[in-house]
């Protein structure tokens, strides 16, 4: 089978394709720099389209007009990206062809208060003046949608899939690290003050010049911690999902462990997960941790020692201004200006067009894991060992 792949979030590059494939040219919060199967298709669609205007949609907002220069670049992305897959996708009849377009995500993310009068930063005399960047990203969108489909064919299989909902962001993930030292009375080290100085620092440099950087850029962004968190307990890991992760400092598995494992690990994990049970929001005093959930239970398996051990979901019914307990005291960040306004929900949809496909609602709903199977259907391929369950013919 013949397939191109262009810009599918979290695939790393396969170097024995058969077919095209381009990496990170521009996925939301890219994670390499732009590379591709082969390797100089990447500089070819360069020379003949367009570099992606930016990497990461958080840098972007740190400027002056944040939503009007975001709004901007996601528009001038997308015209980009659209032409580039109609480019791909002229080229020959391909078995499998897959893009994915992470604007909505990005504008999501970064606008929501401008689409939602009901937020609590949402200026009415702004969305005057540059309109609802999240109505305008969704309307290019639709657009290039209608262009990918007149070049598919009626005669196509197309699965269109929007993963999530968006809503506002309401969580105390960012401030989850400053719970935990305050927690454990582990203040930060000087390395991580002018490690997180510097990042800010970084972040606030004229796009133009960070763009020209990127290695540099991504450096800055990942770089190491290591000698602040050989001191501590426990530390808060990224997670890219609604609930925060903690990492537990445990001896023989960490590079310099503290918690021996056993009844040691166990004794403190359950005063921790306690001690967060305790947290309230200042302003509102309602509680902010709907529950403390042990990765290990969940997810058990060979690998579950490189998950964080434990997950923190956050009521999260209402804005959040910072955390407070009787053994923490207060915690408000000044910096929340620079916070996604808008964040996941776990609901989204999908539609389908092609041969064989009736017109209609599905009765049931579908799961995320069911896509691979499907897609390996449609091209007469068989998964072993997937959990999901094709849908395919299916009503």
């Amino acid at each position: 089978r013949r397939l191109c792949l262009f810009d599918v979030p979290k695939a790393p590059l396969g170097r024995d394709i058969n077919g095209l494939q381009i990496v990170d040219w521009g996925t939301h919060d890219a994670d390499v720099l732009p590379c591709s199967w082969p390797a100089t298709l990447i500089d070819e669609v360069h020379a003949r389209h367009a570099p992606s205007p930016f990497r990461r949609c958080d840098w972007v907002m740190r400027g002056a007009t944040p939503e009007r220069d975001l709004r901007g670049h996601l528009l001038d992305r997308i015209a980009h990206k659209t032409a580039i897959a109609e480019d791909l996708l002229a080229r020959e009849p391909w078995d499998l062809f897959m893009t994915a377009f992470g604007d909505s995500h990005c504008v999501g993310h970064q606008c929501w208060h401008l689409h939602d009068p009901t937020h609590p930063r949402h200026d009415p005399a702004l969305v005057a003046a540059i309109g609802d960047p999240v109505r305008d990203v969704y309307q290019a969108l639709d657009g290039a949608l209608g262009r990918l489909l007149r070049h598919a064919g009626p005669e196509t299989t197309v699965i269109v899939l929007l993963s999530h909902g968006m809503a506002a962001h309401n969580d105390a993930t960012y401030l989850l690290d400053d719970v935990l030292r305050r927690l454990t009375a582990r203040p930060a080290s000087w390395q991580r003050r002018v490690l997180d100085r510097t990042r800010r620092a970084w972040q606030t440099l004229p796009l133009s010049f960070t763009e020209r950087f990127r290695t540099i850029a991504q450096r800055v962004d990942r770089a190491p911690d290591a000698a602040d968190r050989s001191r501590r307990s426990c530390f808060a890991v990224p997670t890219n999902a609604n609930c925060a992760g903690i990492r537990l400092n445990v001896v023989g598995r960490e590079p310099t462990g503290i918690l021996q494992p056993g009844p040691a690990t166990d004794d403190f994990c359950a005063r921790l997960i306690r001690e967060l049970h305790e947290l309230v929001d200042p302003a509102s005093g309602r509680p902010l941790v709907k529950e403390v959930l042990r990765a290990a239970e969940l997810f058990p398996g060979e690998h579950a020692s490189e998950l964080p051990d434990l997950l923190v979901r956050w009521h999260r019914d209402g804005p959040i201004t910072g955390a407070a307990s009787d053994r923490i005291g207060e915690i408000r960040r000044d910096d929340q200006s620079t916070r996604r306004t808008g964040d996941h929900r776990p609901e989204g949809f999908f539609f389908a067009r092609g041969p064989g496909i009736n017109p209609g609602l599905r009765s049931a709903p579908v799961h995320a894991e069911d896509f691979a199977p499907t897609i390996a259907a449609l091209l007469g391929v068989e998964l072993a060992d997937v959990d999901g369950r094709s849908f395919a013919h299916s009503t």
